[in-house]
């Protein structure tokens, strides 16, 4: 199996040094860089599966590398980082593609959280992913005991990338791993949508959670 590649993007030598460490320790080709400009030239150079991006960086935000990873190389899983964990600067980490937000200081057992939810999903991606920014409703079935007294018929959620496998998803109700749920979304002209099944049945493969949100990963039962 190929080396996974990691890219993490900070002007701290601290945080830097340390996930280098640990990453080489996983055995993953981990490149370093300080600043926006050396950040968006690797990404030209090179694929990277996982992102690790600072907020704060000395020539531009990284907001704005954000943006400009979901053109250059859509198939990275990005991860925010920062000690500026307002509720506005993680709705626009969200909003722009991130998976998870890790606010500084953090421990290095959050990180391999991440890498291992996210990676053995990746690994079992069969299809390409389309980014998108889709709202829908899920239904949660066979809920368990402690849920059986909750509407959970009518869950609210965004699609924030889809393949014909299954499909990402953001919501504030806590999936998990192994939860069968029913999705509905409604129609639409985006070309996307004709990828997910109309009241399509799937089970939630992954989960990244965070403080106001989860990020979940979706497999069709019917594909």
């Amino acid at each position: 199996m190929p080396q996974k590649k990691v890219l993490v993007v900070d002007d701290d030598n601290l945080i830097c040094w340390a996930l280098e460490k640990d990453f080489t320790g996983l055995d993953l080709d981990t490149c370093i860089v300080g600043n926006a400009a050396d950040a968006l030239a690797e990404l030209r150079r090179q694929r990277f599966d996982y992102v690790f991006l600072d907020i704060h960086l000395p020539d531009m935000s990284g907001f704005e590398i954000l943006e400009e990873i979901d053109k250059i190389s859509p198939g990275a899983t990005v991860i925010i980082m920062s000690g500026d964990a307002s509720e506005v600067n993680r709705q626009r980490a969200y909003n722009g593609g991130a998976v998870q937000f890790l606010e500084k200081p953090f421990d290095l057992s959050e990180v391999h959280g991440i890498l291992k939810s996210t990676g053995e999903y990746a690994q079992k991606r069969k299809h390409a992913r389309h980014i998108c920014r889709i709202p829908l409703r899920i239904s949660i079935l066979e809920p368990a005991p402690e849920e059986a007294q909750y509407d959970l018929h009518n869950l609210s959620g965004q699609i924030v990338d889809v393949g014909t496998g299954g499909l990402r998803l953001r919501t504030e109700y806590p999936l998990r791993v192994g939860q069968g749920v029913r999705a509905h979304v409604a129609a639409g002209n985006d070309p996307v949508l004709k990828l997910v099944p109309p009241e399509a049945t799937a089970e939630v493969v992954w989960v990244a959670t965070a403080q106001d949100c989860v990020t979940a990963g979706l497999k069709f039962l019917s594909c």
